[in-house]
């Protein structure tokens, strides 16, 4: 796997699946020019620290298996499955597809598309809940 590569699987389990919000951490991986477009809505850096602060208030537990990996010079573009487990019960899977934009090492932009697989109608907005 490359460096890039890499980074992004990193990012995404160190941040994604780390049940505690901690915005430190999401500064050392995402740019503060940050951009995220996830199913037509567009995140800046704060609503992206946002989401994820949001994200951990209704979940205990969030899973990601990346499906494939691939790499062209500082673009990632992944296909992985993330289960969900909330506080208030039961779970959801969504299926997504990212690609990602790196630059001096930090992700500068994401673009998302998600399914959700199996769950509740309405957690068909947890990839940019806020």
């Amino acid at each position: 796997m490359s460096d890039v590569s890499q980074r992004v699987a990193l990012a995404l389990h160190a941040i994604v699946c780390n049940p505690e919000h901690d915005e430190a951490k999401i500064r050392a991986f995402f740019s503060p020019q940050y951009r995220q477009y996830v199913d037509g809505e567009s995140l800046d850096f704060h609503g992206f620290v946002d989401h994820m602060a949001r994200l951990k208030q209704l979940t205990h537990a969030i899973e990601v298996t990346i499906i494939a990996i691939a790499h062209a010079d500082q673009e990632v573009l992944t296909h992985h499955r993330v289960v969900v487990s909330k506080k208030a019960g039961g779970q959801s899977h969504v299926d997504v597809l990212a690609h990602f934009t790196l630059q001096d090492g930090m992700i500068i932009r994401c673009e998302e598309l998600t399914r959700l697989i199996q769950g509740p109608e309405g957690d068909r907005s947890l990839g940019h809940i806020r």
